[in-house]
């Protein structure tokens, strides 16, 4: 499949179209006898709820499949009963107000207050924040335009790089999260030029630095796609890696229609390339399509099936199982056709590619790859 670069999902076109359209476990004990047979009764209790528990959390973002109210509250059911993260991903920056360090904007606050909403009870939270893809991104809900201090500059100004350590900090102050991504498939920017990637580097083991220092017990990190990095290897793969002392985790986006070959293949060279860094993975977004689709204007065929879906589904949390992933997270729950139908006169073709990934399809049916992730989600999760 001819495709090259990813570089962000529907979520940020869908949010600035919604925005105009909608105000939006413990594993079981058992005591035995303190015989030689009762021990090894309670060894083999223990190991077997051992593999019926599993290390890492699984949550979803709380993308809509509709621009109604409807959908925005079965989104919201969903993730309650089906996850125990909930993963926020925000691109983009209100720099002016982040500069000056002022309110953000009301619109922005609204929609990051219904973001914070939507976490299930007792869940972790998942925060995963950009300054852009190569260039300064404004934020997608109320964005005022670039200070002049700041138009035209690049990530490594020491202008761009206060505001966005402010931003962190009072994204860090307003979300509470768990774990913290500063930079949104970050090897991205790479693709961009090697200059652009040296100025986004700098910053980020800046903004690292000093979060840590301040949270020393807050994961942070950037994340990677793992589909571009595993097609173009070579310098993006070395670049990726001569960044790590600056990430706590290996955090890693995959989306397996966008490789030639199985996701097997992937995961097999992700761990050979990145195991030596002895940090834990995440997969911090993911899904695979569960219907074939043509994307005429891109001459490509995604050629999806529900039990392609499923099987990729039960390889992925087989691997985070065995390899201890902290946590996995699926952007899409739910197939988004009426939301295609609505956006699609604008939209790029390319959004699209997502639309048939849920574990729901669009009637609110459940897939196959449904009952795969409810066999890892009704284990316990392993003291962390």
């Amino acid at each position: 499949m001819n495709v090259v670069s990813v570089k962000g999902r529907p979520n940020a076109f869908c949010a600035q179209w919604m925005s105009k359209n909608l105000s939006f476990t413990a594993v079981a004990v058992l005591f035995l006898s303190a015989t030689a047979d009762s021990r090894l009764a309670a060894q083999e209790v223990g190991a077997t709820s051992l593999s019926q528990s599993r290390p890492f959390r699984m949550g979803f973002t709380a993308f809509p499949h509709d621009v109604t109210a409807e959908a925005l509250s079965e989104t919201r059911e969903f993730v309650r009963t089906n996850a125990d993260l909930i993963a926020h991903h925000i691109e983009g920056v209100p720099w002016a107000e982040a500069l000056a360090d002022k309110p953000f904007p009301k619109e922005l606050v609204s929609a990051n207050e219904t973001k914070r909403s939507m976490k299930p009870p007792g869940a972790k939270v998942y925060l995963a924040i950009s300054p852009g893809r190569g260039e300064l991104k404004l934020a997608e809900k109320g964005a005022t335009p670039l200070p002049p201090e700041l138009r035209g500059k690049s990530y490594d100004d020491p202008a761009v790089k206060r505001a966005y350590l402010n931003y962190c900090r009072r994204s860090i102050e307003f979300f509470q999260p768990d774990y913290l991504a500063i930079g949104i498939e970050v090897n991205e920017i790479f693709s961009a030029g090697a200059d652009k990637w040296r100025a986004y580097a700098e910053p980020h083991r800046h903004v690292y630095r000093e979060l840590k220092r301040e949270h020393p017990g807050l994961p942070i990190f950037a994340s990677y796609t793992l589909h571009n990095l595993f097609k173009a290897r070579g310098g993006m793969l070395k670049a990726c890696q001569e960044l790590m002392p600056f990430n706590d985790f290996v955090a890693i986006s995959f989306y397996p229609f966008f490789i030639g070959k199985t996701p097997d293949a992937a995961f097999q060279w992700l761990t050979d390339n990145f195991d030596s860094f002895g940090k834990p993975y995440a997969m911090v977004e993911t899904n695979d399509t569960a219907e074939r689709l043509e994307m005429p204007k891109a001459k490509v065929t995604l050629r999806g099936t529900p039990e392609k879906q499923a099987a990729y589904t039960r390889t992925l949390l087989a691997l985070a199982d065995r390899k201890r992933f902290q946590f996995v997270v699926l952007f899409i729950h739910q197939d988004y056709d009426r939301l295609w139908d609505t956006i699609k006169a604008t939209a790029p073709e390319l959004f699209m590619a997502w639309r048939d990934c849920g574990l729901l399809d669009e009637r609110g049916e459940v897939r196959p790859s449904y009952a795969v992730w409810h066999e890892y989600f009704e284990r316990p999760v392993r003291s962390e």
